[in-house]
Order: structure tokens, then C-alpha cells, then sequence
């Protein structure tokens, strides 16, 4: 049962791989990642056309995303803002900085994002910022994420969105009881979202055919 559910999941993915097709660009950082030699841990092209769509819903114009990596969230997110509109983006490994740099040059975007170099927390200390922000779009360190939230609501504006990526950790949803700290600490972290902004919150499962697992985005609406 669990294998034919496998390959019917497989063939819709095939199916929308090919009627929401992404452009070359996309399709460059995938290729080009491995070859620099960082983590394949790119969003599945789903989950970043979802992305796309819920921030132009919601009219962005200022974004943050906190972990750049090759530029492939990156991307999708400035493609939703309006010519003025602004992304800041925090990457810590000066490689995939380089990579996302051009993958935005690629893409058209470099003038409406703002690439900052460094620990997350530490730049997030230094950030100042001209206007609430409308999206947050957290995909780094899992342990920190809850002092990215917590830096986040404050600066943002009623009606915008925090997202939060990995948080069923490859399926995995019984988190609590996986061995290891990493396991524990994202379901703390689960918990404490749901708990207080229980009616504000979902989280949408999505599977990543180049890592091969199922994972999960958070999307939390700020009252």
C-alpha cells in the first residue's frame, strides 16, 4: 500500500514537474550547487511556486529570508515583489553567496535584493529596517528557529507571514519521540507555534524528489 502511494505521489510530481515548468534559471542553481560543492538543499520547485504566490497574495514588498543558500528560495520570493520592493536575504557560507548572487544576476532580480554575509543572529542584531516587513521566510539552522520567529513578529506588519522550513524533519512526525536533540528541538518548536497562534498556523507537506523524503513548510499569519 505504502509502495503504491509512493508511485502515484511520484507520477503527480512528474505530472507537475511538467505543466508548472521552471525556468532555466532554476534549473541552473540546481545543477550548479553539487558542483560547488554545497548541500543539495534546495525547496522542491512546489513549494517555491507556493511561496511566490502567497506573497504577491498578500501584496509584499518587503521580504526577509534567513538562510540563502544557492539562491533558489531566494529567487522565487524576489520574483513575487514589485520593481521597488525589497529582499533581504542572510547567508553564512561566502560560497553559496557567491552562487546566489549570480543565480539572482541570472534572474533578473539582483537590483531588488540586498544579500547580507554572516551568522544569522549576528546580522539580524544590525539589521535595520525602513518598513515592517510582509514575509519571513526561515530556512537555516533548525535550532535557531525560534529566535528568528521571535526577532520576526515584532518587526512585522499585521496580515504578513513567517515560513518556516524542514519542520517534519523527512517525515518524521512523531518528532517528540525520535531519538536526538535535533528531533526534540523541532517539535518544541512546533509546539510552541501551534500553541500560540493556533488558528494562524498550517503546515504543508511536501516531498523533495532530489533528497528523496518528505518534508514540511510552516506558514504562520500574524495577527
Amino acid at each position: 500500500m505504502i509502495q503504491d502511494l509512493k508511485a502515484t505521489y511520484l507520477r503527480v510530481l512528474s505530472y507537475l514537474a511538467s505543466a508548472l515548468e521552471e525556468d532555466e534559471v532554476f534549473a541552473w542553481i540546481t545543477k550548479e550547487t553539487p558542483v560547488r560543492g554545497l548541500p543539495e538543499w534546495q525547496i522542491a520547485a512546489e513549494q517555491g511556486r507556493l511561496m511566490c504566490l502567497l506573497a504577491q497574495t498578500i501584496g509584499a514588498r518587503r521580504i526577509l529570508e534567513i538562510g540563502t543558500l544557492g539562491g533558489y528560495s531566494g529567487l522565487w520570493l524576489a520574483r513575487a515583489l514589485p520593481p521597488d520592493g525589497k529582499l533581504v536575504t542572510i547567508e553564512a557560507d561566502p560560497r553559496a553567496a557567491d552562487l546566489a548572487r549570480e543565480a539572482f544576476r541570472r534572474g533578473g532580480v539582483a537590483d531588488r535584493v540586498e544579500l547580507r554575509l554572516g551568522a544569522a543572529l549576528d546580522v539580524l542584531s544590525e539589521l535595520e529596517l525602513d518598513a515592517p516587513l510582509d514575509m519571513v521566510f526561515i530556512d537555516a539552522d533548525k535550532d535557531g528557529n525560534r529566535s528568528y520567529v521571535e526577532w520576526a513578529l515584532p518587526r512585522m506588519r499585521s496580515g504578513g507571514l513567517i515560513l518556516v522550513d524542514n519542520v517534519l524533519v523527512n517525515g518524521r512526525v512523531d518528532l517528540a519521540g525520535q531519538p536526538g536533540a535535533y528531533y526534540r528541538s523541532i517539535a518544541a518548536f512546533n509546539d510552541w507555534v501551534l500553541e500560540r497562534f493556533p488558528n494562524e498556523t498550517s503546515i504543508i507537506p511536501f516531498y523533495k524528489a532530489n533528497e528523496d523524503n518528505l518534508d514540511g513548510v510552516m506558514i504562520v499569519r500574524v495577527p
